[in-house]
């Protein structure tokens, strides 16, 4: 066979001339142009320090291939080549997924130059991507290294470890309609027989400006020790290192220059080079870098879920999100009397506790945590506890119920008085921070009941001085509640009499408003009326999705949408506690307090509802107006925040404005339901930031587009966005941005807003 020296085209031994630009052809490989009568070899793709590579194609089925011919005067002449080849060439035919370029036949040719047929795939190389970008924001790395780490925790699992990862051998397919299906990764199984790779590459490296294996090999490399997945991991470290940095942690002009910096020195920090990434995103990078195995990051996954919450917000899970700060993870000890009690964390059962009564749990995120504790005979004890990562200790005490279901306190349990209404806890028990025999804080008093238990994080020893029945306060109290009663009596009369007018207002022409009844509260005092506010929005066509978006907003597709009517805000706090209180459902959200939202937040927009809360929540609504609520479809949703057939970006326009969204928080605080005063053209408000939101729409991809990974569990879309989204960057909120969760999922940044056909 002859090759054009310029092109590269393949020709038989009797072509001297190429035809297609005149230049001289060379013999490179003896025989003609056609392995084993069926692989045509079309052009020299490139050559690396074990084999050349060629484009080829099927003589039958008219397929493109991708051919590696490992030459023996590259590889030191190995007299078991062959046959070590062929061991390593059915382990890579082994690995089957997306993200691993499959291997499809194997052969030798004149008996002793072996030759591996793999998918011809399209594209450029992770090196030739950063050579052009640089250097990638954390969210496109995060990206990128998820889905090589799937590709090779696939070969992981399978026991078969790469060692030569580098840019290189990952390629980037522009074929595809996803950045996670679009990595493939090369030359599995072929490390092994690379006698004379290490040397090769480090050659071409210095002669071409590409990147060698000895940039990324890991410390136990160097040495004779076998190298295992963790040593692939290395690898993977340096290069996201890369991504983020713009180049690699250890360079040096030799061989032994590169190998000492990877087994002696640390690699930089990103500040030395100029780099401004988050301590988490760092610490993460780090862990991949330890020049010990045992201390390295242990498995593939757990490198994409280490850098995947030091980038995005843990709670949601899928990362759909911008960059934020994260604590650190705390521990907490749970004491419960009786012992042997049920813990559930989230709603998540941990176990019992031991019988001591205590339970240790170990890396609870930071954040607000719901804790239910249970036992048969007692009644359940809830309340929640922040975690911030110092060690938090919580006793919980169990009433038992008595005849008809009447709490009977514990012996010994000494509760402290009401303070701002709220239940001090129990006088027992542990600080809410730091270890124990530490002074508590004094000051800060948090505690809850529900129903007839109680329990809560304690701050003091000793209980107040009991006051006699007919104290002060109890008999100015009382004068007060009947100066009131006189004093209610008589306005009644007097609006009776016709002494005050009575007037009436008309709601606008677009919105529906049902009077409703005051619903009693839990302390018996009455839950202002909820007037659900809907607006009417026309039907029409909609371009639903984003060409320029996320994977998950294309393609672009025209939807038919009817009229429909929606709410104007979010359903709040206030209005989920009515329904509370007149169903007494449960579980209720786990950041309300003795049975209810926390003072001045009524107005928030309620969160941390599942799919069966918000069903709960629409039949007693339905029921209650006697109209039929629903969920949004997805369709409908972004209809509305994109002003309908308009299509715009956002609510309020096609470019962000501050003051228009809840976006942009380090936590997730939200605000008031319309605090942010740019409605859409309907006149909905906060359908961008807040909350995410719920719609009745079940997980499936776009017309044309393919689910990477079907689930377990049912799944519905989220949208909007919450108070932690950001409004800038590649994971920039907008109207066409959507989220899949599980219907069953809880969480404080869900919450919801309901329509109903026009």
């Amino acid at each position: 066979m002859r090759e054009c020296q310029l092109c590269k085209s393949c020709f038989t031994d009797d072509v001297g001339t190429c035809p297609n630009d005149g230049m001289p052809t060379a013999h490179t490989i003896d025989g003609p142009p056609v392995l084993e009568g069926k692989y045509h070899l079309d052009i020299r793709l490139g050559q690396g320090g074990m084999g050349v590579v060629y484009k080829a194609r099927h003589a039958y089925l008219k397929t493109l291939h991708a051919i590696k011919i490992i030459l023996p005067d590259l590889v030191g002449n190995d007299p078991q080549l062959v046959t070590r080849f062929r061991q390593e060439a059915l382990a890579a035919a082994a690995i089957r997924h997306q993200n691993v370029v499959n291997t499809t036949d194997y052969g030798v040719i004149n008996g002793n130059i072996p030759f591996l047929v793999m998918e011809y795939v399209e594209g450029e190389s992770l090196h030739d991507l950063l050579a052009r970008e640089k250097k990638l924001d954390p969210e496109k790395a995060f990206d990128l290294i998820a889905a090589i780490c799937a590709g090779v925790g696939a070969a992981h699992h399978q026991g078969i470890v790469h060692r030569d990862l580098k840019p290189l051998n990952i390629m980037i397919c522009n074929d595809k309609p996803s950045l996670s299906q679009a990595v493939k990764i090369l030359d599995f199984g072929l490390a092994k027989i690379k006698s004379g790779e290490l040397l090769g590459s480090f050659i071409q490296a210095q002669t071409t400006g590409l990147m060698g294996s000895p940039y990324y090999m890991a410390p136990e490399q160097w040495s004779d020790d076998e190298p295992d997945s963790r040593s692939d991991i290395y690898s993977l470290g340096v290069m996201l290192f890369q991504m983020l940095a713009g180049d690699v942690p250890f360079k040096g002009s030799s061989i032994p220059a590169i190998m000492k910096k990877h087994i002696a020195d640390p690699p930089p920090a990103f500040a030395e080079l100029g780099v401004s990434v988050s301590p988490e995103v760092e610490q993460a990078v780090r862990h991949t870098l330890q020049k010990e195995p045992d201390k390295r990051t242990s498995t593939v996954e757990d490198l994409v879920e280490e850098l995947k919450n030091a980038i995005y917000p843990p709670s949601i899970g899928i990362h759909t999100t911008g960059a934020r700060n994260t604590l650190p993870v705390s521990s907490l000890t749970v004491r419960t009397e009786p012992p042997r009690s049920f813990v559930f964390v989230d709603n998540v059962a941990v176990g019992p506790t031991q019988e001591d009564g205590t339970l240790l749990l170990e890396g609870i995120q930071s954040g607000n945590h719901h804790l239910r504790i249970s036992h048969d005979g007692f009644d359940d004890w809830l309340g929640d506890v922040i975690c911030d990562g110092k060690p938090q200790r919580v006793l919980a005490e169990l009433r038992t119920r008595g005849p008809g279901g009447s709490a009977i306190p514990i012996p010994g349990s000494v509760s402290l008085p009401n303070i701002s209404g709220k239940q001090t806890a129990p006088t027992r028990g542990f600080a809410t921070t730091g270890e124990q025999g530490v002074e508590p804080d004094k000051t800060i008093l948090q505690s809850w009941q529900t129903g007839s238990s109680q329990g809560g994080i304690f701050v003091d020893s000793q209980p107040p001085p009991k006051r006699g029945f007919l104290s002060p306060l109890i008999i100015g109290g009382i004068a007060v509640v009947v100066l009131f009663f006189l004093g209610a009596a008589s306005l009644a009369g007097a609006y009776l009499l016709g002494f005050f007018p009575r007037t009436t207002s008309k709601p606008p022409a677009n919105s529906v408003n049902n009077t409703v009844s005051p619903t009693p509260g839990p302390s018996g005092s009455p839950i202002p009326a909820m007037t659900p506010d809907m607006v009417s929005i026309p039907g029409g066509i909609l371009k639903m999705g984003n060409n320029h978006g996320r994977d998950e907003e294309k393609p672009e597709h025209e939807v038919t949408v009817n009229s429909f009517m929606m709410d104007k805000t979010e359903v709040t706090n206030e209005e989920y506690l009515a329904f509370v209180t007149a169903t007494g459902y449960k579980p209720l959200p786990s950041h309300w307090v003795n049975g209810g939202p926390k003072p001045s937040q009524e107005k928030m927009p309620v969160r941390d509802v599942n799919i069966d809360d918000v069903n709960a929540f629409i039949a007693w609504r339905s029921k209650r107006d006697g109209v039929t609520y629903r969920l949004p479809t997805e369709e409908e949703w972004e209809y509305a925040a994109r002003n309908g057939s308009k299509g715009n970006l956002y609510p309020w326009g096609d470019s962000f404005q501050a003051k228009c969204a809840v976006v942009d928080k380090s936590i997730m605080e939200p605000a008031a339901v319309g605090t942010a005063s740019c409605p859409d053209d309907f006149g909905v408000f906060d359908l961008i930031g807040n909350v995410y939101e719920w719609t009745g729409t079940k997980a499936e991809p776009y017309p044309g587009a393919t689910r990477v990974k079907e689930s377990s569990e049912p799944e519905n879309i989220v949208r909007g966005g919450c108070a932690q989204n950001k409004s800038a960057g590649q994971f920039a909120i907008t109207s066409t941005s959507r989220l899949i969760v599980p219907t069953s999922k809880r969480d404080l940044q869900l919450g919801f807003r309901l329509v109903r056909s026009s």
